[in-house]
């Protein structure tokens, strides 16, 4: 006999956990379906932007928040440029934790969590509208039929295969090498650090610290040849007195959304959020709390019967993030066409300043000036920092509105 239900979550990420708990509260009879049969160690450099928790439909519990972050370090291994408050200041959190923190969430507001349940397939008609998933748990075969489904299902979303909307291109999907390290000796313990050069193209290196002696570190990059060899050099050549012993605990390497794999976010009765969706925020490609607060949208939608738009809620909530995320997307596909120091420079200021309109000017200039503009702007409040104010204002008043 088929299961019924009026949700069914395909994914048990945070986008999945927050989409499930959204639906339940809301009176759906909710399903989530994980491939997994425990949430273990994630794919994740584990850090937050606090800017973010305004618009979360949650308090996150202070255990959860491991490690305090005052800014943002950016360099290409010579110069360096610091970023403290405001927008750079954040937490980092053990994803395993908080994944299954957020798992409890749903299933206490009702969801029926199917654990080590992979989905085989879906049957939808010409409209987009599911008749009916096929899913496999435990050797045995279970059919599901929804009323709405939310595909909350990763970077190369398995629901998107089976309907045939998942289009990508050779940048579309980051690919990341990362190790959990411990013994690390931290040049800054409560800062983030991003890297730029030829070891990590189109993206960055990092540093994210989970503690004094404890971080994640790793290399992003939209080249998959290689991840390896470029881990390995900017352990040994860029950051060799930060690693001198230290020791691989925890292998967080994988792939994330840069680029849109699925041109829209609604097919039908067919929802997709979270790293399904491409919902994470440029030029950081930040998504655990993006994938929160858009997997809560989309819980409202589907359990509304088709009532809310789950796009119109979007742009509503974050739209204005969303547009920005999606122009600084754009200056990062043209940075990486420049070859040299002058990338790396460029790349520094796109990170740090985000002024897209004062990195134009500056990408026509000669490295010398770009490098004394980097250093005086450093010195200076920005015109973006009086944006950020204005911001994190709008995100608290968005927060405070009913849905």
């Amino acid at each position: 006999m088929p299961i019924k239900c009026d949700v069914l979550v395909v994914g048990g990420g945070p986008a999945g956990s927050s989409a499930a708990y959204s639906a339940s509260k809301s009176g759906a009879k909710t399903i989530l379906i994980e491939k997994k049969d425990e949430i273990t160690q994630v794919s994740c450099a584990e850090g937050m932007g606090a800017y973010l928790f305004p618009l979360l439909p949650f308090k996150i519990p202070k255990k959860q928040l491991i490690w305090g972050i005052d800014g943002i370090s950016f360099s290409d291994g010579e110069t360096e440029i610091i970023q403290k408050g405001h927008f750079y200041k954040g937490w980092s959190v053990e994803r395993k934790n908080f994944d299954n923190w957020l798992l409890s969430l749903a299933e206490n507001s009702g969801t029926k969590i199917m654990m080590g349940t992979e989905l085989l397939d879906v049957e939808i008609s010409k409209e987009y509208h599911v008749k009916k998933v096929i899913a496999k748990s435990k050797e045995k075969v279970i059919t599901i039929e929804p009323t709405f489904l939310i595909a909350a299902d990763g970077v190369e979303s398995t629901v998107a295969k089976k309907i045939d909307v998942l289009k990508k291109h050779p940048k579309s999907i980051g690919n990341v090498y990362s190790w959990e390290m411990k013994n690390v000796s931290l040049k800054y313990p409560h800062l983030e650090q991003m890297y730029f050069g030829d070891f990590a193209q189109g993206g960055y290196a990092y540093i994210f610290p989970k503690s004094n002696d404890r971080a994640n570190i790793g290399v992003g990059s939209t080249k998959e040849e290689n991840l390896e060899k470029n881990f390995n050099y900017f352990l040994k050549e860029i950051i060799p007195s930060q690693v001198k012993n230290a020791v691989k605990t925890v292998d967080r390497s994988g792939k994330a959304p840069i680029d849109y794999i699925v041109p829209k976010w609604k097919y039908g009765n067919i929802i997709f959020t979270g790293d399904a969706a491409n919902q994470n925020f440029k030029p950081y490609i930040e998504g655990i709390l993006p994938s929160v607060i858009c997997g809560d949208i989309a819980g409202k939608a589907a359990s509304s019967d088709g009532k809310k738009d789950y796009e119109t809620m979007i742009r509503e909530k974050i739209g204005r993030q969303f547009k920005e995320s999606d122009r600084l997307l754009k200056k990062l596909y043209e940075i990486d066409q420049i070859e040299g120091e002058k990338k790396n420079l460029l790349s520094i200021y796109l990170f740090a300043f985000m002024n897209t309109r004062e990195l134009d000017k500056l990408s026509e200039k000669e490295i010398p000036v770009i490098k004394n503009e980097l250093l005086r702007k450093s010195h200076h409040v920005n015109s973006f920092i009086t944006m950020l104010k204005y911001f994190i204002w709008y995100s608290k008043v968005l927060a405070t509105r009913r849905d």
